[in-house]
């Protein structure tokens, strides 16, 4: 499509840069993958409050086909007034470019009260936090048909009104009941009295494994909105500032919360912090595999700077676009990761990126999978009062179980009796840098944390760790019944390891986990995708999705990758995507 052949009568002093931007959104509003940019209130206020701010921003998104802007109208003390709103919404309206509005619900010096407590959120106990958000909603619903909630809807206030309003309850019961509670009153009563065409989105962060101790509860809060975002911003995974996440946690989020909230779940939402052009590409092929059908940038003010990931993504937006379109309403398979909203996962804190990045194709799911052929079951499923009867059940239908020493530990003896294996006290910290295949052998640049020394007689152990000369059960196996067991001795974090850190949401250290040897990698996948009837080869650090009857590889390497799913081999480029059958 020509600029001339979107000219219309009428629009003959318009300029040509407004007449090609409102061709390419009205493309890209029909594809099947949308690009957004949220504009923060800063942003709105820097670079949207002049004709010439306007047209320079247009120029900058016209290479990513943006067809939405989100216009922050408060971001603590940040404002912009529903009249600026209004100038900035239609301008581009003009253009094609569709407008929703947004909130960041932080303090600021005259809006809400600020927490007690280690960051800067919200006490929402406070009458004047919830008079102030209330009133956003009131002000800015008449100004938009969507407006989004940036993902600050949580709380860690430990004032002396949190604490008496709290009772009896955990931090963690307490803050999810409050903000709960709150969605009517304070956001979809305002929204609806002021506008009641206006729908509303809720954007939740990435580091879903901490949800439940800050207020978020995916299941009761979903409900009352109309859509839901999801956070895949995993940024840098070698820097300390964001946390040390690996690059499939924002995949792995954004099929979790999938699973919860169903069709609700459109859009991902990632930023350019710490990124490197490649790093920032990696999270919207993450974000798209998950299903994502729109992509929200964050922020304006980073591609106007610009950020070398800009270029990167627009580039690839045309594969990108056919990732979408081939994955769209199509049946995901792999190792059903049992996860239920609001459970608790010491020592197996965000396990799934970790696995996902060994090659594992793990496939979060917030009920039981009573029906899926392989269950990886961490900490994470004790949750659940019923699990023993569930895996026992499951088991005399052929499936295969994988379980964690954290969660035997949890379920106690009977669990440990199914899994045939022993717990041996007495060391907490273990970490082993040689493993041992039958015959084969391998050696890991970075320990592997173990979770436990286990005992597996009469089990068979595939794997074998080397701890301080004694020989440890990385993997064991039994027979159950039709099915069997395994046990994947690992962990990842706990509250302890948050607490020595000084880390309150994101990992708070590398592991040697993700990058394991591939002969050792190999040797954990022959086993647990056997049942599935898959086999993979390749280098940790290449993700498997399984989808339809296709599978779909990424890799996150510098370098190029050998790959082989059952008898094809590919040689994956670095960073590349291929797909196999």
């Amino acid at each position: 499509m020509s600029a001339n052949s979107c000219a219309r009568p009428g629009w003959p002093g318009i300029a040509p840069l407004i007449v090609l931007a409102t061709c390419l959104s009205a493309f890209a509003a029909k594809a099947p993958l949308r690009v957004s940019v949220y504009c923060t209130a800063g942003d709105i206020q820097q670079h949207l409050t002049t004709p010439a701010g306007r047209e320079r921003v247009l120029a900058v998104l016209q290479p990513l086909t943006v067809s939405r802007l989100f216009l922050e109208g408060r971001r603590g003390d940040e404002y912009v007034s529903p009249q600026q709103l209004r100038e900035v919404r239609d301008f581009f309206a003009a253009t094609g470019i569709e407008c929703s509005g947004g909130i960041a619900t932080v303090p600021g010096t005259k809006f809400g009260v600020r927490q007690t407590g280690g960051l800067d959120w919200l006490n929402w106990e406070s009458p004047k936090t919830r008079a102030d958000v209330a009133g956003f909603f009131t002000e800015n619903a008449p100004a938009f048909d969507e407006l989004i909630v940036d993902d600050f809807y949580c709380t860690g206030d430990v004032s002396p009104e949190s604490e008496q309003a709290r009772a009896a309850r955990s931090w963690g019961e307490y803050r999810r009941d409050l903000l709960v509670a709150l969605i009517q009153p304070m956001i979809v009563q305002p929204t609806r009295t002021a506008s009641r065409r206006t729908k509303l989105i809720l954007k939740y962060p990435q580091w879903y494994d901490r949800f439940h101790l800050f207020g978020y509860d995916p299941p009761r809060m979903s409900a009352p909105f109309d859509t839901i975002w999801v956070g895949t911003e995993v940024r840098n995974p070698q820097t300390r500032r964001m946390g040390f996440v690996q690059p499939t946690e924002g995949y792995m989020n954004y099929r979790w919360l999938t699973a919860i909230a169903g069709k609700k779940v459109r859009g991902a939402w990632f930023d350019h912090i710490e990124c490197s052009a490649q790093n920032f590409v990696d999270q919207a092929y993450q974000s798209v595999l998950a299903g994502a059908q729109e992509l929200t940038l964050f922020r304006l003010g980073d591609l106007m700077a610009p950020h070398p990931g800009d270029a990167l993504l627009a580039e690839r937006l045309p594969e990108l676009r056919e990732l979408a379109n081939r994955i769209r309403g199509k049946k995901r398979r792999g190792l059903a990761y049992y996860k239920p909203p609001g459970s608790e996962s010491s020592e197996n804190m965000y396990l799934a990126d970790y696995l996902g990045m060994i090659g594992l194709p793990v496939l979060p799911v917030a009920e039981y999978p009573k029906d899926a052929r392989v269950a990886f079951l961490p900490v994470q499923a004790a949750a659940d009062a019923k699990l023993l009867d569930k895996m026992q059940r499951h088991l005399k239908h052929g499936a295969t179980l994988v379980l964690t020493p954290a969660l035997l530990k949890k379920l106690g003896p009977k669990a440990l009796t199914l899994a045939g294996v022993e717990l041996v006290a007495g060391q907490a910290a273990l970490a082993a840098n040689h493993f041992h295949m039958g015959d084969n052998s391998v050696a890991t640049g970075m320990p592997v944390e173990l979770a436990a020394v286990l005992k597996a007689a009469g089990n068979a152990v595939p794997v074998m760790a080397m701890l301080d000369g004694r020989a440890v059960p990385f993997l064991t196996r039994r027979t159950a019944g039709k099915g069997q067991v395994f046990v994947l001795n690992v962990r990842t974090f706990s509250e302890e390891d948050f607490g020595q850190h000084g880390e309150w949401l994101l990992a708070p250290r590398p592991l040697g986990l993700p990058r394991i040897p591939q002969p050792l990698a190999d040797s954990l996948r022959a086993d647990l995708l056997s049942p599935l009837g898959v086999t993979f080869g390749a280098p940790s650090g290449v993700s498997l999705v399984l989808v339809g009857r296709e599978a779909c590889v990424y890799s996150f390497l510098d370098q190029p990758a050998q790959v082989r799913f059952g008898t094809e081999v590919v040689e994956l480029p670095a960073h590349g995507l291929a797909w196999l059958k």
